[in-house]
């Protein structure tokens, strides 16, 4: 089912930052919004997960969808490990499972976290704490995935292979990514709207 926004509006205090805006985001697709700073793409996110209201204007397609995703700070639990980390989303007893086990090692390894599994994410680099975010919201139970500037702080090199990972993991499911640079949005094969 597609996201349909019409006539979103949100202020805050003098300042409007999204002005009757309206569009269709594709299910099963990626799209990449963007926009200047101070925009209101991050508002957006913010509004679709249900953690701000708009002053007015309609969201359709949310209802009942599981969403997951990687904020702009890490928001990841400081003393414990990555393996750890990446755990606390998976459902249940999923994230005890075999198969769950194996998709982590899998997802470390093509990340370049292979020998992070069991390191406290304090004491990890940015660049790392950065990727076990990204792992932490693709292995959560999710229908729709918001990734808001996911590769900020990642070498050329390193933000390629974590986006090719990416574009595997989410093929066939709706994602919405905030970023500034057009390449990221290649690189995930999404379909790019200006804000």
């Amino acid at each position: 089912m597609a996201v349909k926004i019409t006539g979103l509006w949100k202020s805050y205090g003098e300042k409007t930052v999204l002005q009757d805006f309206s569009a269709v985001f594709e299910a099963g697709k990626t799209t990449c919004l963007m926009a200047p700073s101070g925009r209101g793409k991050t508002t957006l996110l913010r509004i679709l997960m249900g953690l701000e209201q708009a002053d007015r204007g309609k969201v359709e397609g949310m209802e009942g969808r599981k969403p997951s995703a990687v904020f702009q700070e890490d928001r990841l639990c400081e003393n414990l490990s990555t393996g750890a980390n990446i755990r606390l989303t998976a459902s249940g007893k999923n994230g005890r499972s075999r198969a769950f086990q194996k998709q982590l090692k899998e997802g470390l390894l093509r990340m370049g976290l292979a020998d992070c599994m069991n390191q406290p994410v304090r004491e990890l680099s940015g660049g790392m704490r950065r990727r076990t975010a990204i792992l932490r919201a693709l292995y959560a139970d999710w229908d729709i995935l918001f990734l808001d500037e996911p590769f900020q702080g990642l070498d050329m090199e390193t933000k390629k292979e974590a986006a090719a990972f990416v574009r595997e993991q989410c093929r066939g499911k709706t994602v919405l990514c905030v970023t500034h640079d057009e390449r990221e949005a290649e690189m995930l094969d999404a379909k790019i709207l200006v804000l």
